[in-house]
């Protein structure tokens, strides 16, 4: 690893910290305390990381980093509606394994249409 590549981590590191720390904050703010789960740790890494790619390897780095969380947050809520309704009538290994090939197949659907455009 080298130079650039570990400060790179660092910056990374500290500004999804940061993030991390100030979207607890604002989750601590809001009512009721359902909701503090949309800011949990997650999208302020994703940001922060984001936007360090913007600055060291350009849009174009970020665009497709962008698009790869999108078709990964598409294939999230396909896995959780699907393995929701499967936990009601099979095992949790079964509905599990069984929603993971659905959060595959539709981050896949999703990310190849635009990754290739």
């Amino acid at each position: 690893m080298t130079g650039h590549e570990l400060a790179i981590l660092a910056l990374k590191g500290l500004a999804g910290g940061t993030l991390v720390v100030a979207f607890a904050l604002l989750s601590e703010s809001l009512s009721p305390k359902r909701f503090a789960g949309l800011f949990s740790a997650a999208p302020a890494v994703a940001i922060a990381g984001l936007a360090i790619t913007l600055l060291d390897k350009g849009a174009h780095a970020a665009h497709e980093s962008s698009a790869g969380m999108i078709a990964g947050a598409a294939g999230m809520i396909a896995y959780a509606a699907c393995v929701v309704s499967l936990l009601c009538r099979r095992r949790a290994s079964v509905a599990a394994t069984v929603a993971l090939s659905v959060w595959l197949a539709v981050a896949a659907l999703v990310a190849i249409p635009v990754l290739t455009a």
